[in-house]
């Protein structure tokens, strides 16, 4: 952003040069703001007593005709910084380190410590997997055949398959390397692409999707080495549909009858 040095107390030229440097719509009209107006009406009442404008002039020269634009301009940017100050990378690189600790506390490991274990990973992966949609998308147009009620009852199924599958696959964990090596926008969907290595040094690609649910980046696929696990799992879905039937779908998920995308991890 430029600084201006105004050298009179033009406030209209002031006013329109902050207009003019704020970019966005919504950012213009903070700028016409009641807290801008205030800013104004100020100048009109030291206007009245022209001794006291004068000293106001002098002792705070800098702010009204320079720092008074920065202090508008970052005023107006605070909810968008706010807003993208945590990236997907950042969020999912969060959630993948909260698991690494889990599976790493001495405290946790055994049998006997399984249910603890497993309910601490659950809390992980509920809070950044958007589950509704990751079952809408892998059961594909038969979702809309269904009542809310019955969508309902896919995500539980759906939900507690996917769980049953990254913990047995999580609980394998080795001390595997995760590292982030780059982030895709497309429209309102992120790609986070992460390369696992393991003991031996062989890399896999895990890349995951996600898209942006009230402020929180959540993931809706995972890719493991070109393989979509919502593709993967439409796929076993119509196999069922197409042989047998809805109610019968739910039985064989609730049985835990399929698998995930699989590399090494």
């Amino acid at each position: 952003m430029r600084i201006y040095k105004f050298n009179n107390e033009n406030w209209d030229d002031l006013e329109t040069t902050v207009l003019e440097e704020v970019a966005s719509p919504a950012r213009t009209v903070g700028a016409q703001s009641a807290h801008f107006q205030r800013c104004l009406a100020g100048r009109a009442k030291r206007a009245e007593d022209p001794k006291k404008e004068t000293s106001h002039h002098f002792n705070n020269r800098i702010w009204h005709h320079g720092w008074s634009v920065i202090g508008l301009a970052l005023l107006f940017l605070a909810p968008s910084m706010s807003a993208n100050a945590s990236t997907a990378t950042d969020q999912v690189k969060q959630s993948v380190e909260q698991v690494q600790a889990i599976l790493s506390d001495r405290s946790l490991k055994g049998p006997a410590k399984t249910e603890e274990r497993r309910q601490k990973l659950g809390d992980v992966i509920n809070s950044r997997f958007d589950f509704e949609e990751m079952a809408k998308r892998s059961l594909g147009p038969e979702w809309q055949k269904h009542s809310p009620e019955e969508q309902q009852e896919f995500v539980r199924a759906f939900t507690g398959l996917l769980e049953n599958a990254y913990f047995e696959t999580l609980e394998s964990y080795n001390g595997e390397k995760v590292r982030f090596v780059n982030e895709r926008r497309a429209n309102d969907v992120v790609e986070v692409d992460s390369k696992i290595t393991d003991n031996k040094g062989q890399d896999y690609a895990v890349n995951y999707r996600l898209h942006n649910v009230n402020g929180e980046w959540k993931i809706f696929d995972v890719i493991v080495e070109n393989i979509s696990l919502v593709n993967n799992y439409r796929s076993q879905f119509n196999a069922v549909l197409t042989k047998s039937s809805y109610s019968g779908l739910l039985q064989a998920m609730n049985q835990k009858k399929f698998s995930g995308a699989s590399a090494k991890n």
